[in-house]
C-alpha cells in the first residue's frame, strides 16, 4: 500500500494536467521530472539523431510491429552527427520530415528522438512536456525498450516543437490547424492521450536505431545479423564473447544504406515497458533544480503585470497612471483591448480587457499595478451572482425552457409510465478553479529578427499560431520553448497568458515577461462548469432499470457516458443559460461531475431497491458488450472491462465485509470510463460527530498495457487526491459580476490531515494498446466517497462541496 506521504505528495506538491495529469511540484519526489543534462564538449559527441515522421496505419501488426521497406530510415551526417529520419505512424501523417530535420539539426542540440554519446550514455527526447504526469519517464521508456538501451544510463530532455505546413490537398491529423500539423509526432499534453498517441511511434524510433546499430556491428565483425543480440546499449556476439558499445558504432551506421526492414519486439520480451521505473530526474525535483515557466528569464527582458477587469467580459474605460509611472523602475503603462477567440474557431488570440504595467523588475511592475486607478466598463454581466445563475438553471429545468435533447434511445416517457418503481433525485455541483501551484507566466521575444516564446503550456503549437496571428509571421518561424509546468489540468491549454506576452512584446519590440498573481489566476480562470442535474430511473418488476432520464443544467452531457447504450430507454437533455463566466477543460472535463451524478444516483437506486450497489452495477454491465463510443479516447466502451475493475477493487477492498463495519464507518464504490480507460474505487470513511475521516482508498485501473507501473500508480493517487479535495471544499462564488474568491485563504484546498490514510492501486494486466491515466481516477473517486458517507451516516450528499453538510 502507498501511504499518506506518497498520496498527499501527489496532491499538495503537484497536480497534473487536465486535460491532462497528476499535480506535480518541486518537492514531490513521487512524481516525474526531467534530467537536464547537456553535452559539454561538442567534439566528443557522436550522435544518433532520429527525426519523427509517420507510418501508415495498417502497414504494421500492432503487437509484432513488422514493417515493410516503405518505412526505411533516411541516414545522413549533419554537423558531425549521424541523423536518421523514418516514416512513423502515430498521428495519421505519411510525409517524412527528413528534409526539415537535416536542415536544422546540429551536433550541439538534442534531436527529436535519441542522442548517443561517445561514452555510451544516451539522451532520449520526450515529445510532450512534463507537468507531473510522468511523460519524461514513460515516453522515453518506449524508445529505450526497442533500442535495448541501458535505462540506468539514459537521461531525458524535452524535444523542440516540430510543425510542418500541409500541402494543398494533403490530409493532416486530427490535431492539424490552419493548414499546419505536427511534423514529427503528437506534442500536446491533455486528454490523457500522450502515451496512447505516441506508443507505436516511439517504439518504432527505438527499433530503427537498434537495427542500424546491429547492422553496423555485423559488418564490422563479419558475422550474420542472426549471430548478434543487443542488451544495455551493447551489441553482443556471444559465440566469440565479443561486444561493442553503441557509442563506437555511429560512424559505421552512417555508411549503411537505408534498405532495411524493422520488426518491433514481441511484448513478451519487454524488460523496460511494463516495469516499475523510478521517476527520471526525481533528485533534481526534490532539490529544486528544474526550471519552471515562472523561473524563466532572458537577457534584456522587462516585466509586465496586468490589471484585468474584475467584471466578466468587461474592459477598461479609462485609467490614471500618474502614480504608477512614479514607481521607480516602471517603464510604461499600456491599455490592452479585449480580443477573445470563439471556442473551436481559427483564432488563437485571447486577450482580457486590461491595463499592463511594464517595468524593469517584477516587483516594480507589481507596485505599479497597485498604484493604478482604472475605471472599468462592467459589461452585461455585472449583476450576475451564484444565486442568480442557479435560479436561471432551476427555472429552465422547471419550465423545460431552452433545453436540447442530445440523445434519445427508445421511449423514455412510456417506459417511465410502465415502470414498477420510479426513482428521482437532484444533484448540484459548484464551479471549480484549476488552482495550479504555478501561476501563469510567459516570456515573449517578438523582435524583427526572432519570434520566440518560453512558457509553461500544454500545447506548444497553439503558441506558434498565436504568435503568427499577432505578428503576421509564419508559424514555422516561431521558436517555442516549453518549460516544466507546475500543474496544468487543462488550464494551460488556452493561450490567454501567452497572448498577453506576445502582444506586449510585439508592441514594445523587446522581450517581455508577463507574470500573473495568484489573484489573477483564481479570478480569471477557465472554470469547470457548475450546475444541477435531475435524474429519473424506471425499474421493472424484476429490478432491472428500463428507463433513464437525465436533465442537466449548466454542464453539458456526454452522450456516450454510462448508462447510455445500456438502458434501452434513455434520454439526455442539456440546459445551459448564458452567463459571463469563462469555462474550459478541468481535469477529466465533463466526466469529473458526470461520474459524481451518475454513480451517486446508482447507489440511490440500489438503496431504494434493497440491493447491493455492486450487484446493481454488475447486473447492468453483464454480459460483456462493446458499445460504440462517441467521445474522446476510444472507439468502444467495453462493459466487460468496466465490470472487471469493479470486481477487482471489490475483492481487494473486502467489499463483502462492508455490512460488518462498526457504526459510523462506511464503504462506498464507484467506477467510470474516462478517455479510453476504466477505473473503480472503494473508499472507506469514518464519521463521528460530523467529522469526516477518510481511512482508505482502494483503486483498480485498466489502462491497457501499463508502460510505467509506478507512473500509473502516481497518476491514480494524484487524481484521487485531486477529486477528494474538490469534493470536500472547492467552490467558486460570484457576486456583482465578479468572482469572490481570490486566494487559498478563501478557495479551500484539502489539507494534509484530511487526506486518506492509505491509498492502494491495483493495475489490470492487459495486452491492449495503452490508454491514458491522467484523468480517469478523478471522476469515480467523488461518488465513491459520497456513497461511503451515506453508508456510514444515512445522509446522502447531493451537492458539492461537502463542506459542513455532515455537521448540519
Amino acid at each position: 500500500m502507498q501511504g499518506v506521504s506518497t498520496a498527499f505528495g501527489a496532491l499538495l506538491m503537484s497536480r497534473g494536467a487536465g486535460g491532462g495529469a497528476v499535480r506535480s511540484f518541486a518537492l514531490s519526489c513521487c512524481l516525474s521530472g526531467a534530467d537536464r543534462s547537456r553535452p559539454t564538449d561538442a567534439l566528443r559527441q557522436k550522435l544518433i539523431l532520429i527525426g519523427y515522421a509517420t507510418f501508415q496505419m495498417g502497414e504494421r501488426d500492432d503487437m509484432t510491429g513488422s514493417y515493410d521497406r516503405r518505412n526505411f530510415l533516411k541516414i545522413g551526417m549533419v554537423g558531425g552527427s549521424l541523423t536518421a529520419t523514418l516514416t512513423l505512424a502515430g498521428c495519421g501523417r505519411t510525409e517524412s520530415a527528413a528534409s526539415r530535420s537535416a536542415a536544422t539539426l546540429t551536433g550541439e542540440q538534442l534531436s527529436v528522438f535519441v542522442r548517443i554519446n561517445s561514452d555510451n550514455s544516451i539522451v532520449i527526447g520526450a515529445p510532450t512536456m512534463e507537468m507531473g504526469q510522468g511523460t519524461f519517464t514513460s515516453m522515453p521508456m518506449m524508445i529505450a525498450e526497442e533500442l535495448d538501451a541501458d535505462w540506468s544510463r539514459t537521461t531525458v530532455e524535452l524535444m523542440p516543437l516540430g510543425l510542418k505546413k500541409l500541402k494543398p490537398g494533403e490530409e493532416g491529423s486530427d490535431a492539424a490547424k490552419n493548414g499546419y500539423d505536427y511534423a514529427y509526432a503528437y506534442q500536446g499534453a491533455g486528454g490523457s492521450q500522450s502515451v496512447r498517441r505516441n506508443y507505436m511511434t516511439l517504439r518504432e524510433a527505438g527499433a530503427v536505431v537498434r537495427s542500424r546499430l546491429v547492422r553496423a556491428a555485423a559488418s564490422r565483425l563479419g558475422v550474420p545479423l542472426s549471430a548478434l543480440r543487443t542488451q544495455d546499449s551493447y551489441v553482443f556476439h556471444d559465440a566469440e564473447d565479443r561486444s561493442i558499445p553503441y557509442g563506437d558504432l555511429i560512424e559505421d551506421a552512417a555508411a549503411l544504406s537505408d534498405d532495411v526492414a524493422v520488426t518491433l519486439k514481441n511484448p513478451a520480451d519487454f524488460k523496460i515497458i511494463g516495469s516499475s521505473s523510478p521517476i527520471k530526474g526525481a533528485r533534481e525535483i526534490v532539490t529544486g533544480e528544474p526550471v519552471f515557466g515562472i523561473d524563466q528569464e532572458i537577457p534584456g527582458m522587462v516585466h509586465a503585470v496586468l490589471a484585468r477587469c474584475p467584471y466578466f467580459e468587461g474592459t477598461p474605460v479609462s485609467f490614471d497612471a500618474t502614480a504608477a509611472r512614479d514607481v521607480p523602475g516602471v517603464i510604461d503603462v499600456i491599455q490592452i483591448d479585449r480580443k477573445w477567440s470563439e471556442p473551436g474557431g481559427d483564432s488563437e488570440v485571447m486577450l482580457h480587457g486590461a491595463v499592463a504595467v511594464v517595468a524593469e523588475s517584477l516587483w516594480a511592475a507589481i507596485k505599479g499595478r497597485r498604484a493604478l486607478t482604472v475605471e472599468w466598463d462592467q459589461g452585461e454581466f455585472a449583476e450576475d451572482s451564484t444565486e442568480s445563475i442557479n435560479a436561471k438553471l432551476q427555472s429552465m429545468l422547471d419550465n423545460d425552457e431552452g433545453g436540447s435533447e442530445v440523445r434519445v434511445d427508445g421511449d423514455v416517457t412510456a417506459a417511465l409510465s410502465a415502470a414498477e418503481t420510479v426513482i428521482e433525485a437532484e444533484y448540484g455541483f459548484s464551479v471549480w478553479t484549476h488552482a495550479c501551484m504555478e501561476p501563469h507566466s510567459a516570456v515573449a521575444d517578438m523582435r524583427e529578427d526572432r519570434r520566440k516564446v518560453i512558457a509553461s503550456h500544454q500545447f506548444p503549437e497553439r503558441i506558434a499560431h498565436c504568435v503568427a496571428e499577432i505578428t503576421g509571421c509564419d508559424p514555422l518561424d516561431v521558436a517555442v520553448e516549453t518549460a516544466r509546468l507546475g500543474g496544468g489540468f487543462g488550464r494551460k491549454f488556452p493561450p490567454d497568458y501567452i497572448s498577453e506576452a506576445v502582444w506586449l512584446s510585439h508592441e514594445l519590440k523587446r522581450p517581455v515577461k508577463v507574470t500573473w498573481m495568484r489573484e489573477d489566476d483564481i479570478r480569471h480562470d477557465a472554470y469547470n462548469r457548475g450546475g444541477v442535474s435531475r435524474l429519473r430511473a424506471g425499474v421493472d418488476g424484476e429490478g432491472r432499470i428500463t428507463a433513464w432520464d437525465h436533465a442537466i443544467g449548466g454542464h453539458g452531457f456526454h452522450i456516450h457516458v454510462f448508462p447510455a447504450g445500456i438502458v434501452p430507454n434513455f434520454r439526455a437533455r442539456n440546459y445551459r443559460p448564458r452567463n459571463g463566466m469563462w469555462f474550459g477543460a478541468w481535469r477529466g472535463p465533463g466526466h469529473n461531475t458526470m461520474g459524481f451524478m451518475i454513480q451517486s444516483f446508482l447507489d440511490e437506486t440500489a438503496t431504494e431497491l434493497g440491493v447491493d450497489p455492486l450487484d446493481l452495477r454488475l447486473q447492468m454491465l453483464e454480459p460483456a458488450q462493446r458499445i460504440p463510443y462517441q467521445g474522446w479516447g476510444a472507439e468502444f466502451y467495453d462493459t466487460g472491462r468496466d465490470a472487471a475493475v469493479l470486481k477487482l477493487v471489490a475483492d481487494k477492498a473486502d467489499w463483502a465485509g462492508r455490512d460488518a463495519l462498526p457504526d459510523g464507518y462506511g464503504r462506498g464504490i464507484a467506477s467510470h470510463f474516462t478517455f479510453g480507460s476504466y477505473c473503480a474505487h472503494v473508499v472507506d470513511v469514518k464519521v463521528e460527530d460530523g467529522a469526516l475521516e477518510i481511512l482508505r482508498v482502494v483503486s483498480a485501473i485498466d489502462c491497457g498495457r501499463a508502460v510505467n507501473r509506478l507512473g500509473v500508480m502516481a497518476q491514480i493517487e494524484g487524481g484521487a487526491m485531486d477529486g477528494i479535495s474538490a469534493a470536500l471544499h472547492q467552490a467558486i462564488h460570484v457576486q456583482n459580476g465578479q468572482v469572490v474568491e481570490k486566494n487559498f485563504d478563501t478557495y479551500r484546498m484539502m489539507r494534509i490531515d484530511e487526506a486518506p490514510k492509505d491509498i492502494e492501486v491495483h493495475i489490470v494486466e492487459s495486452e491492449e494498446h495503452p490508454t491514458g491515466t491522467g484523468e480517469l481516477s478523478l471522476p469515480p473517486v467523488i461518488p465513491a466517497l459520497t456513497n461511503a458517507i451515506f453508508h456510514a451516516t444515512g445522509k446522502r450528499i447531493r451537492n458539492l462541496p461537502i463542506a459542513d453538510q455532515l455537521r448540519a
